[in-house]
């Protein structure tokens, strides 16, 4: 009787949480954050053509869904219309060809998608996330023997439409090659069914043609500075995390461009490092300190989007690496999750942003949700968490309320 009411009060208040987060973030202004960059690349397309536009560079998957929908409305509105779709097409997913039925599961969703805010905004984050999370979800899937829910097809389709969404795919690298591992140490999946996603890569790289003629690689967003500036973002950043330890900066800022090229000035060329993976060297003593304080935050603040999710299964991977015998597919989440955590902290020496990490985010909300379907996980634990979560959607919806 206990655990349906506890059910009742979560399901009822994440759905009033969604609808409040929804009006509040959806009314927000036009251009906000990345937003305008991502609208300024669909007027370059209008302007100057395809070709012009990814020969700058572009997210052109993102652009290829959103483009369309300007022909009949405001271009902010069709990047936030994209998002909305691909969140619900993620929902659909699940519920289609996973079969997950419950109600919990994806109020679980729904508390994540009001408490980030991102899925509403006009950016790239949200292709790039259900890309990601798709190439996992069949990962697992596969791992767990689950062929008529998972297949290869899938599971190549996500991973190339994360690969040609964001630069970001980078970092994510040793989580693919641990999937990539594990499916063939224990060899899962037919090697034929890769055929739609070979296509799909043969077409990505064609399609990318002018920016290669360019000299630019694949085609991804441009987060440039702005013309005359001679720093780079890793400086930017760099520079940011030194100030908040002096106390000159707020923590959570970053100086303006003008202070970063004014700091090189006046300290020399070499006295910032101009990329994220020299930063990690350039001062071991500050990355450590920064590492440890980027690792708490995250979990800190994972905690306010996930629950009591992200600390059980951070547990659950220090229990898989303490006992290891083997190479064992049971921590593939786990392990994955604590991977990335402890990859951003350590490469990111200002503060971490938490939508960097989404994709493990709501593959763990998937994992924590099958154990707990599977009575891996103690039906205590599980009921503290939906109470918990409901206790954190009022928290979340007193703050909203203060933004009407």
């Amino acid at each position: 009787m206990m655990a349906k009411l506890i059910y009742y009060i979560f399901r009822i208040s994440v759905a009033v949480y969604t609808l409040l987060s929804g009006y509040v973030f959806l009314r927000k202004p036009a251009g906000g954050g990345d937003e305008r960059l991502f609208i300024s690349d669909l007027q370059l397309i209008q302007s100057e053509g395809w070709w012009a536009a990814i020969e700058k560079g572009i997210s052109i998957p993102y652009m290829l869904l959103s483009y369309p929908l300007t022909w009949i409305t405001e271009p902010h509105i069709a990047l936030r219309t994209v998002n909305i779709l691909l969140f619900g097409g993620l929902l659909v997913y699940f519920y289609r060809r996973l079969q997950i039925k419950q109600w919990n599961f994806y109020a679980l969703l729904l508390f994540f998608f009001s408490t980030v805010g991102y899925f509403m905004a006009g950016t790239n984050d949200t292709l790039f996330i259900v890309s990601l999370v798709i190439f996992m979800v069949e990962t697992y899937g596969l791992l767990n023997d689950d062929s008529k829910k998972t297949s290869l097809a899938w599971w190549g389709i996500g991973l190339i439409l994360a690969f040609f969404t964001r630069e970001l795919i980078s970092v994510y690298l040793p989580v693919v090659l641990l999937s990539i591992l594990f499916l063939w140490k224990h060899k899962r999946g037919r090697l034929k069914t890769l055929m739609i996603p070979m296509l799909l890569l043969l077409l990505g790289l064609g399609v990318n043609t002018p920016s290669f003629k360019a000299g630019h690689g694949v085609s991804y967003d441009q987060k440039l500075p702005p013309e005359g500036i001679t720093s780079t973002w890793a400086q930017r950043q760099y520079l940011a995390q030194m100030l908040v330890n002096e106390g000159k900066l707020a923590n959570y800022n970053h100086p303006n461009w003008k202070q970063t090229d004014a700091y090189l000035k006046d300290n020399g060329e070499g006295s910032l490092p101009k990329t994220v993976m020299s930063g990690v060297l350039y001062d071991p003593g500050l990355t450590l300190k920064e590492f440890f304080k980027d690792f708490v935050y995250s979990i800190t603040y994972g905690s306010r989007q996930l629950g009591l999710i992200l600390p059980t299964l951070l547990i659950l991977a220090m229990i898989g690496l303490y006992r290891i015998r083997r190479f064992s597919k049971d921590f593939y989440v786990p392990w994955s999750l604590l991977m990335m955590v402890g990859i951003f902290s350590l490469i990111i020496i200002s503060f971490v942003e938490l939508r960097w990490l989404a994709p493990v985010f709501m593959v763990s909300i998937f994992y924590f949700y099958t154990l707990s379907e599977q009575r891996k996980i103690p039906k205590l634990l599980v009921l503290a968490n939906y109470a918990f979560m409901a206790l954190l959607s009022w928290y979340g919806m007193y703050g909203l309320i203060g933004k009407l």
